[in-house]
């Protein structure tokens, strides 16, 4: 490629993904509660690399994957053998059908709440399912400063890690509810919890670079920044949510 990857494109490239706030453990938690569901068709928003996917259709459900990125949806469509939309979430245009779920992994926090709320509610049939799992600023959170971190973490990083607006999990939780979703359950998540997969994960990222050696330059800047404390803790919170659909 002639530009340098983004960071989620490097990780993707060295095989590395559920970079999720509660990486595979908070996963595994939302597809425990589709199969409680007894869902059977899936729309995943930003899809990335797959790895969720391959999951999904392994377990039997029928999977719509949305995924912008062609670097992503390539990696996606070479692991699992379908074609993704390539769109956002936001032009993804589907009139005829409802899913009996909607799942989001680290991807709703870029959107609107009140816009992406109410195509959720569209695409999804009565009684259908939204799971997600996001990054939130809380009420803490200045304003100003959290524009500015918003667009240093985009040029440092090739995608922003944070909102750009503080909207906190009340005000989700109230615009879901005005559209007659009911809410399942809520966990929070440590956003600064190291990923339980932690080990396995730089075992990948070791064997990428050895495949990839040409990405280590690229690697090792990211990871100097990623150590940066770029917001007090405070300010965010990580949680993994289900909720219903009413009729």
């Amino acid at each position: 490629m002639s530009r340098s990857p983004a960071f989620h494109e490097l990780m993707a490239l060295l095989g590395v993904g559920d970079l999720h706030p509660g990486g595979l453990q908070a996963t595994r938690f939302l597809l425990s509660e589709l199969a409680r569901h007894r869902v059977r068709s899936v729309l995943e928003v930003g899809a990335g690399m797959g790895l969720t996917t391959e999951r999904m259709i392994r377990s039997g459900l029928e999977v719509t994957a949305v995924e912008p990125n062609p670097i992503l949806r390539r990696l996606l469509e070479e692991r699992v053998g379908i074609a993704a939309h390539e769109t956002s979430f936001e032009a993804f245009d589907d009139r005829d059908a409802t899913y009996d779920a909607v799942l989001a992994e680290g991807v709703l926090y870029k959107l609107g709440p009140a816009s992406s709320a109410a195509k959720v509610h569209r695409l999804l049939r009565p009684g259908g399912i939204l799971a997600f799992v996001d990054m939130l600023w809380t009420r803490s959170a200045k304003a100003d400063v959290v524009a500015f971190l918003h667009d240093q973490t985009n040029e440092v990083f090739g995608i922003p890690m944070v909102p750009r607006e503080v909207v906190t999990w009340e005000e989700w939780k109230g615009v879901l509810r005005e559209l007659g979703f009911s809410e399942i359950v809520t966990k929070a998540i440590d956003p600064v919890e190291l990923p339980a997969d932690g080990r396995s994960r730089r075992a990948r990222i070791a064997l990428g670079l050895l495949k990839h050696p040409g990405l280590l330059p690229a690697f090792l800047g990211y990871r100097s920044y990623r150590r940066i404390p770029w917001a007090p803790p405070e300010w965010l919170e990580s949680l993994t949510s289900v909720w219903q659909r009413g009729a």
